[in-house]
């Protein structure tokens, strides 16, 4: 096994572990199932809207199909976090169910 395999399975491991230790069914689940054609156009709806805002307020995790709006909250929430410290952790998975991937993106 090489070193890159070894990494890889270390980081999915670790992963693994820190998502089993949130407990997700005890978290309030904002779903938003919208789909954007641009990374632009989803940045801005996350940025502007109940996701971005909200979280933490009034839910603590967001479950959308689309991986342009996970990865536009994932992206602010961890930039907002490096500059005021506004999260314990910001975490991300994601789930397949009745054909579908559905992106999930919850903090604590």
């Amino acid at each position: 096994m090489n070193t890159e395999e070894n990494r890889e399975e270390y980081s999915s491991h670790f992963i693994r572990d820190e998502n089993q230790r949130t407990h997700k069914k005890d978290i309030r689940w904002f779903k938003e199932m919208i789909n954007f054609d641009t990374l632009r156009e989803a940045e801005q709806w996350v940025y502007n809207g109940d996701a971005f805002n909200k979280i933490r307020t009034e839910f603590e995790g967001y479950i959308t199909g689309d991986p342009k709006l996970a990865f536009a909250l994932l992206y602010n929430l961890t930039r907002e976090n490096t500059l005021n410290q506004r999260f314990n952790g910001i975490f991300a998975d994601e789930e397949y169910k009745d054909g579908h991937t559905l992106y999930m993106i919850w903090v604590n």
